[in-house]
C-alpha cells in the first residue's frame, strides 16, 4: 500500500507474509531522489520516501517521473513495482 503527501513524501508499508530483503528505491524521470540504501523490510512496516523537483513544480508533477520499489525475493529474483506520481 503506498500514501502520498502533496509535499512529495510517499510511505508504503509492507502488506506480505514475508520479510522483503534488499528493499530500495529508484528513480525514473525528472526530479531528485535522497540515498536509499538497501535493507530488510518486514511484515506491517513502513518505508519514507521524499522525493525533490529539479524545477519548482517539483518531481511529483513532472510527467515522465517514476517512483520504483525494488527487492529481491529468497531465490535472488529482483521484483520492481512502479510507482505512478
Amino acid at each position: 500500500m503506498a500514501r502520498r503527501s502533496a509535499s512529495g513524501v510517499i510511505e508504503v508499508e509492507q502488506c506480505g507474509a514475508a520479510p522483503l530483503h534488499s528493499v530500495r528505491f529508484a528513480l525514473a524521470g525528472n526530479g531528485m531522489l535522497g540515498l536509499t540504501l538497501p535493507r530488510t523490510v518486514h511484515p506491517g512496516e513502513r518505508l519514507r520516501v521524499t522525493l525533490r523537483g529539479t524545477h519548482a513544480d517539483g518531481v511529483v508533477l513532472a510527467p515522465d517521473a517514476m517512483l520504483v520499489l525494488r527487492w529481491f525475493q529468497p531465490d535472488e529474483t529482483e521484483l520492481l513495482w512502479p510507482i505512478a506520481l
